[in-house]
């Protein structure tokens, strides 16, 4: 065997790779399904009522101007626009929750089928354990059901590092536009693409200077000709995240103003004091993944990885790795995991979704750990008990993560729901539609949201077309309809001229809101309520 290929017949057989990618669109297929399941059931957190306004106003407006300050990057919104289109959506206001969500939910199941291009190089045995990983793990479906960039920024990325590692291979030219391309969209994705990209160039670096040790120095027009293609991927991914972020060029500040942007991001991540809450010590997210229990809740654990990972990247440092497994991968994807666990473990700011980065980084490291147990047992008996254990492993993950987004996917135990709104802000919502539907403007129906904490609501209300939102009690504060914070409640009633009905709805835990309805609208509604027909 050829120790620079490390690679043996046994796994190239075509019969068996074949079997191994019909397997793994098998999971891909039951990953989806997963994370189809009552896509719409958690109400809308902050993060993505507020990327979902950001998408429909692309959506009927036609264009996107980039915030340097807050949203993150355009990509998440453009991949959005098929899929309301294909929803039948005629704008905003006529989206439902499942559009938004299912764009995450497919980029999660993608990870999944870019394990494909790896699979001569991985191992059917890791390849299909970090499929199966991949497809259960409580974090990575809870937040393929976010719509947020997060899950769109690790598809690129793992994107980028397949691409990375065939031009390795390969030398050739068309793994490197695709590797811009993934570059240039991970950019357009979110700032801390650079994370990302950094630890990559990390991981290569550290390739190449194992490549000179064992094979001497490369000749100077091959170093030459690397430039060249260098200067291509930057290039491609300038161009792909310059049309982006442009508004495919009808906004050309855009791209400038992303790269201002990194001063603002740098600030926050260390710190700046508007970001107390979000600031976490080094071990947040291994404590997270390793064990959590808030009494009286179930406890949570994602134990089963990290430790096949630390499995993996032992092996995968030491050389001691099957035959199945080419080493020098191994050691890309090692260095990369490595680079972004210390690099999201240094960084004060802390939120759950953060973490994704590094664990799809440990799930590919967990399946080279359990290839490794795999092909250490001489047996065939022992080598079956380990799937079976391995399995059972899987199935356990698998209960976890539909817990995650059954019956605790609002609820504060969860340790993967972080700042999220309770579902009573759906029921608020419902109210407000309700006392609109018998308003003599209906949808026109004037409401004012005085409270400084009003998010997800315009996203909830998008259907309602006069709503104001005042961090004070404003001049006029009297409206049909008043969403009041409950600590500004007690100096607006003596302010308010009208007779109201007054109801209680939380917006996120320890935020509690204030529903005042017009006496004479409130009575209207419940004539109509009464004399409704009742329905079977």
């Amino acid at each position: 065997m050829n120790p620079a290929l490390g690679c043996g017949l046994k796994w190239s057989c075509p019969w068996r790779c074949g079997y191994g990618v019909v397997l793994l669109v098998l999971i891909a297929a039951c990953a989806l399904a997963f994370r189809l399941h009552k896509l719409e059931s958690r109400p809308f957190h902050t993060d993505e009522a507020v990327q979902a306004v950001k998408a429909g106003e692309l959506y009927d407006r036609g264009q996107y101007i980039y915030n340097p300050f807050e949203f993150h990057g355009p990509s998440l919104y453009y991949c959005t626009l098929p899929v309301l289109k294909l929803s039948g959506a005629k704008n905003f206001a006529d989206a439902g929750d499942t559009a938004f969500r299912l764009v995450p939910a497919l980029f999660g199941v993608g990870l999944i089928l870019l394990l494909a291009p790896l699979r001569r190089d991985l191992g059917m045995v890791a390849m299909l354990t970090a499929a199966g990983l991949l497809a259960v793990s409580p974090a990575m479906v809870f937040f393929s059901r976010y719509y947020i960039q997060e899950m769109l920024l690790v598809f690129f990325a793992a994107l980028a590092l397949g691409a990375l590692w065939r031009y390795s291979r390969t030398q050739r030219s068309r793994w490197v536009v695709l590797l811009g391309t993934a570059v240039g969209l991970m950019y357009a994705t979110k700032e801390t693409s650079v994370i990302y990209g950094g630890a990559m160039g990390v991981a290569y670096g550290v390739l190449l200077l194992r490549r000179r040790c064992r094979e001497g120095p490369r000749p100077w027009y091959l170093c030459r000709r690397d430039l060249q293609l260098l200067a291509l991927a930057l290039g491609v991914a300038a161009v792909v995240a310059g049309l982006l972020y442009s508004s495919l060029l009808a906004h050309p500040r855009g791209l400038l103003d992303s790269l201002l942007a990194f001063r603002h991001y740098y600030e926050r991540s260390g710190g700046d004091g508007s970001t107390a809450m979000h600031q976490q010590p080094w071990y947040y997210y291994l404590k997270m993944l390793g064990y959590t229990k808030d009494a009286p809740g179930p406890w949570w654990s994602e134990g089963l990885i990290l430790g096949l990972a630390a499995l993996g990247l032992g092996a995968s440092f030491r050389g001691r790795l099957p035959a199945v497994i080419h080493p020098d991968l191994a050691l890309l994807l090692a260095v990369y995991t490595l680079c972004m666990t210390v690099t999201y473990a240094m960084i004060p700011y802390k939120t759950p979704w953060n973490m994704l980065g590094f664990l799809h980084g440990l799930i590919l490291m967990a399946g080279i750990g359990a290839s490794c147990l795999y092909h250490g047992i001489p047996w065939r008996s022992g080598r079956v008990v380990w799937v079976l254990l391995l399995l059972l492993g899987v199935g356990q993950l698998a209960a976890q993560a539909s817990r995650a987004i059954g019956r605790f996917c609002a609820d504060p135990r969860n340790p993967y729901v972080y700042a999220h709104s309770v579902p009573d802000v759906v029921r608020l919502s419902r109210r407000i539609h309700e006392l609109a539907a018998v308003h003599a403007d209906g949808p026109a129906m004037r409401i004012h949201c005085i409270t400084p904490d009003y998010w997800p609501l315009p996203y909830y209300l998008r259907k309602l077309r006069r709503v104001g939102y005042w961090s004070q009690i404003p001049a006029t504060a009297d409206a049909p309809v008043i969403v009041a914070s409950a600590d500004l409640q007690a100096r607006l009633e003596p302010l308010l001229h009208d007779r109201y009905h007054t109801e209680f709805y939380g917006l996120r835990p320890g935020v509690l809101l204030v529903l005042n309805i017009q006496q004479d609208l409130w009575d209207r509604y419940l004539l109509e309520k009464t004399s409704a027909p009742a329905t079977r």
